[in-house]
């Protein structure tokens, strides 16, 4: 009987491949456990409770019914040395979201009371969406604001860059990050001092330039900046020097970044030609002014979630959302991503974010009114990590880990 069982179990294993389920996990907490067992006796021998996704995993024999052989088959996966789901299966990012309809697997009551009783009270808050396993759980919009309403996401744009510059490198285009900017561009006495890395982790050494989007040559210009600081000696947040990745990718790639994107991203995230503003060369700006969505900003943080997946398409390495992700110049950035402490942060001015938690197979993401407070911002994402992203916590997997806005900028 015990050989037939575990036949049984690399059967469905084989089957449900393809499938962004997990089998055995009909409680939907990613994990095949006592818990679930008890759920499937009662559904048997009394209450036929399980629906939806938690009825699809344990009808382990694909007979659509749940019954005694299920049962087995699921005794027998809790008994195995790994008995953890490896998690839901990259959904195509090209599609529109799917709905989850049964959030019975969470306190999505506690959830619906944050949204709309707590964060439905904050002055300048346009929208939220919550995205957990790769399903919509939560989403609601807020003081006119609507799911098709296009707005700047402001420097949630630099993530954005940061993808495109790691797809370039992902291309064989250029080397790596490390290279000078002398092989790139021009060769001065300050693009042989700085490296695409140091565009990336906001260490150029250059100062900042607000009218940077205005000036006429602008590559030109800013390359022939003189430093305030030696090239990767301080880490000093920087739009203009950031500029300078998408002048990399025009030069690179021989097409400004949204028509890069447009080839390489947009389409495969289900993004229809945005409007991205340019400099004056022509080159789109580096820093923000690229205009989406809510639904369509949070597809980079699915994207990031799913090693650089969309279903099997591998769209950017693994290798790079490690290394953009993760700490670079110092403890709370790393290429373009802001790292708080739990997970990553895209951030635009005002409050648009793009927060990603790997472990939890969670991304929220929050449109903003531009004209909003420091006071607001902060209370935004009080709200997201301490409220929100805890009761995703399931199995306790961030072990209580805190986070750290102290280094935030929210420009």
């Amino acid at each position: 009987m015990r050989i037939f069982c575990y036949l049984l179990l690399l059967f469905i294993i084989v089957i449900n491949f393809g499938y962004p389920q997990c089998a055995g996990d009909v409680n939907l907490d990613n994990t095949v456990d006592g818990a679930d067992v008890f759920i499937i006796v009662n559904h048997i021998f009394d209450t036929d409770s399980i629906e939806g996704d938690g009825f699809n995993n344990g009808d382990i024999d694909g007979t659509t019914t749940i019954d005694i052989y299920d049962l087995v088959a699921i005794v027998n996966i809790t008994l195995l040395p790994e008995d953890d789901c490896a998690g839901f299966l990259p959904i195509d990012l090209s599609l529109d979201w799917q709905i989850q309809e049964d959030p019975s697997y969470f306190d999505f009551e506690t959830l619906d009371e944050i949204v709309n009783e707590e964060i439905a009270q904050l002055q300048y808050i346009r929208g939220i969406i919550v995205i957990h396993q790769g399903k919509i759980v939560s989403e609601q919009y807020f003081n006119n604001s609507s799911m098709d309403q296009v707005f700047n996401i402001w420097s949630v744009t630099k993530s954005y860059i940061s993808t495109l510059i790691g797809q370039v490198i992902d291309e064989g285009l250029i080397p790596n990050q490390f290279v000078t900017l002398d092989s790139i561009f021009v060769q001065n006495s300050n693009t042989t001092q700085v490296t695409l890395e140091n565009l990336l982790t906001m260490t150029s050494g250059w100062p900042e330039n607000w009218s940077y989007m205005y000036i006429q040559n602008t590559l030109s210009f800013l390359l022939n900046t003189d430093f305030i600081w030696p090239p990767g000696s301080t880490w000093f947040y920087n739009n203009a020097a950031n500029h300078l990745n998408s002048h990399v990718i025009n030069e690179i790639a021989g097409m400004p970044p949204k028509a890069y994107a447009m080839e390489n991203l947009f389409p495969q995230l289900g993004i229809n030609d945005p409007y991205w503003n340019e400099d004056q060369d022509g080159v789109n700006n580096g820093s923000y002014d690229l205009y989406l969505t809510l639904r369509g900003m949070v597809k980079l943080g699915q994207l990031y979630l799913q090693d650089g997946y969309s279903l099997n398409d591998q769209i950017i390495s693994s290798e790079w959302i490690t290394t953009a992700t993760s700490n670079q110049a110092n403890d709370w950035y790393g290429y373009l991503w802001w790292l708080p402490g739990i997970g990553y942060l895209a951030l635009g001015l005002g409050g648009q974010y793009i927060v990603v938690v790997p472990e939890l197979d969670l991304v929220i993401g929050t449109h903003s009114a531009t004209e909003s407070s420091g006071w607001y911002t902060d209370q935004l994402l009080g709200f997201i990590y301490n409220q929100i992203v805890p009761l995703f916590d399931l199995d306790q997997s961030l072990n209580n880990r805190g986070v750290n806005f102290e280094n935030i900028i929210y420009d």
